[in-house]
């Protein structure tokens, strides 16, 4: 069986990987993985520590690849520039050595390969869109089952987990127009 290359197991062996490609080794993890990469990097709450220097001395970053350090353009530059001005290695898995990005070359496939994040970014959040517009319009709500009954009627905030089997069917309620409930499939 072919291992994904998006598993959390196999990114952290390529961090591994990279790590030792360049004589280095890992003194702390900022595994920010409930996170989505869109959210910029010094401020994501593992990660951001290390980037505004409050974890102490390191003297590189190392990611599985570039769209792991972020999923826009210009957080990704920001963080890789950060690194360079302050002297610092960045690396990823799957790029010879650390990244210069004083020289045209590796500066310019860093950029596109942050754009590439960034454009498979807008292309998720297009699907997303997309599917949620195609569920709205079949009538089916968006998201996950509701797990407790609402109030028929009521403001639409949940009633407090009740002791025994809900009243619904098999704990699923689906509301009609006129708030009344319906047992769920």
């Amino acid at each position: 069986m072919k291992p994904a290359t998006s598993s959390p197991e196999r990114q952290r062996e390529d961090v591994l990987t990279a790590a030792a490609s360049v004589g280095g080794h890992i003194i702390g993890w900022a595994d920010d993985w409930e996170l989505s990469g869109a959210m910029d990097a010094v401020t994501r709450p593992k990660l951001g520590p290390w980037l505004r220097d409050e974890r102490g001395p390191y003297d590189g970053l190392v990611a599985a690849a570039v769209d792991r350090i972020g999923r826009n353009v210009v957080d990704c530059l920001n963080t890789g520039y950060k690194m360079r001005d302050e002297g610092k290695l960045l690396v990823t898995y799957g790029h010879d050595g650390p990244w210069d990005l004083d020289d045209a070359t590796d500066e310019n496939r860093f950029t596109m390969e942050a754009w590439g994040a960034q454009m498979e970014l807008r292309a998720i959040q297009r699907r997303n869109r997309n599917a949620t517009v195609k569920t709205r319009a079949a009538g089916r709500p968006k998201g996950t089952l509701v797990r407790f009954p609402l109030r028929p009627g009521g403001d639409g905030r949940q009633d407090r987990p009740r002791a025994g089997p809900l009243p619904f069917g098999r704990g699923r309620v689906a509301l009609k127009d006129q708030g009344t409930p319906a047992a769920g499939p």
